[in-house]
């Protein structure tokens, strides 16, 4: 519709000045006509000029220009969004802390409800100078333990001083008769070897006897009396390196510097080790620091001057290694009456004191032992284990409410909380690994 506008909106209503008249030039009319109209002219180009435009397409331009962009702003803000947005899923596990005070039973082999362990052991030689005395002559025949296996079934007696032969043909004698026993069959139907542990000595002196672990033995009385199957069935080898052995001259030592220089060489030893103990130990293994057993070995000494003589000693350290997962499903076991099943760790297994019931075992080759007796004392933070890259592909695409049926699936899960960004966005990511998975523990 078009707006009439009033005169008096063009112009301002005031009185116009009066001019006085401009006197006629007579002579020449023409010449007062044509200076009339240039000062009218002049008057009107003084006269302000008013624009009049249409308020409504004005008014229509800045409506589109607003649309446009808004939807630039929320456009750019949708795509950041697509692109920083992530996918956080908190877990809260199952944990108790139960206080542990009890006395356990370890076996090196896997038995049903019992708790298995594995030997680590380490190795190292140290010397030390101190004043020597004099020489004497020394012969030392070699000793250590070997494990005897048969192959078939039935038992063997073996008398004492039964020989067992090394490939270079030295020969070790057992100290007393043992029964070896015979091979046996498995749930599966397999052979299973029997096995027994004696103890031996070198047939004669010298350091050549001080053979390294791991070597095979047999037994050359059955082969030379024609038992060419005892002979076959009956072998055996050493866990552990025979030590021991020398024969020659050996310096003399002055009993207390010797006692002194010893004892601070077996320190060093030992620290050395147990240094080594953290980084060798397999990573899904615990290992208690109490738990370990250490036998010291005199080598013997070298002479290092006129009056010196260079001690020499090997440590072996043994540790016994136990699984996490299943260290720590043992001891909700035995201390969690609600425990059902599942893997479980201990979250910080320093907690707990290890303290072996016999004295004599720290300073014993536990590899020989058939078992370990120990007490732990502690309350350690046992959590249920999950598998969380499974956890991330069962739940990739799904619809964000399908972590409830996961929770139930997964019985060391107690609940779960699924945080993801952008707000619109109502599914997990294809991809498993765009999944961030935090875990946390809730106050019981």
């Amino acid at each position: 519709m078009t707006k009439k506008w009033n005169l008096q909106d063009i112009r301002p209503a005031e009185p116009r000045k009066s001019r006085a008249p401009r006197p006629m030039n007579t002579s020449n009319p023409s010449i007062n006509e044509e200076t009339v109209s240039q000062e009218e002219t002049i008057e009107r180009e003084h006269i302000p000029s008013i624009v009049i435009e249409d308020g409504t397409k004005k008014e229509s331009k800045r409506l589109v220009v607003s649309i446009v962009l808004f939807f630039v702003i929320v456009g750019g803000a949708v795509g950041l969004s697509a692109i920083m947005g992530k996918t956080e899923l908190t877990i809260y596990p199952e944990h108790r802390t139960p206080n542990i005070s009890a006395e356990f039973t370890a076996y090196p082999d896997k038995r049903d409800g019992a708790l298995s362990y594995e030997v680590m052991t380490l190795e190292t030689t140290g010397e030390a100078q101190v004043k020597a005395s004099g020489q004497v002559q020394v012969e030392k025949q070699t000793t250590g333990k070997i494990e005897i296996i048969k192959t078939t079934p039935g038992t063997e007696r073996l008398i004492k001083n039964t020989r067992f032969r090394s490939p270079d043909g030295l020969i070790f004698r057992i100290q007393e008769s043992v029964v070896v026993p015979g091979a046996v069959k498995d749930s599966s139907g397999a052979s299973v070897p029997g096995t027994i542990q004696a103890e031996v000595f070198a047939d004669e002196p010298g350091d050549e006897y001080n053979l390294p672990a791991g070597t095979n033995l047999d037994i050359p009385g059955f082969e030379e009396n024609g038992f060419t199957e005892l002979f076959k069935s009956i072998t055996a080898r050493n866990p552990q390196a025979f030590t021991g052995g020398y024969s020659g001259p050996q310096f003399q030592i002055d009993e207390n510097e010797l006692s002194t220089a010893r004892q601070a060489l077996q320190i060093k030893l030992r620290d050395d080790l147990l240094m080594r103990v953290e980084n060798e130990k397999p990573a899904d293994f615990i290992a208690f620091e109490d738990a370990v057993a250490i036998t010291y070995n005199q080598l013997p000494a070298v002479e290092y001057g006129n009056d010196l003589v260079t001690i020499r000693e090997q440590a072996i350290l043994q540790i016994p290694l136990f699984q996490s997962q299943e260290f720590g499903s043992f001891l909700a076991k035995e201390s969690i009456p609600t425990y059902e099943k599942g893997p479980i760790r201990v979250d910080d297994p320093t907690v707990l004191n290890f303290q072996y019931t016999s004295p004599t075992t720290s300073s014993s080759i536990i590899a020989n032992d058939p078992s370990l007796t120990f007490k732990l004392t502690g309350k350690p933070l046992l959590i249920w284990e999950y598998d969380a890259k499974k956890l991330a592909g069962d739940l990739a695409g799904l619809p964000k409410t399908a972590i409830n049926n996961a929770v139930t699936a997964y019985p060391g899960i107690s609940s779960a909380l699924v945080h993801i960004t952008p707000f619109w966005k109502r599914t997990f990511p294809e991809d498993p690994e765009e999944i961030i998975i935090i875990e946390e523990l809730k106050e019981l």
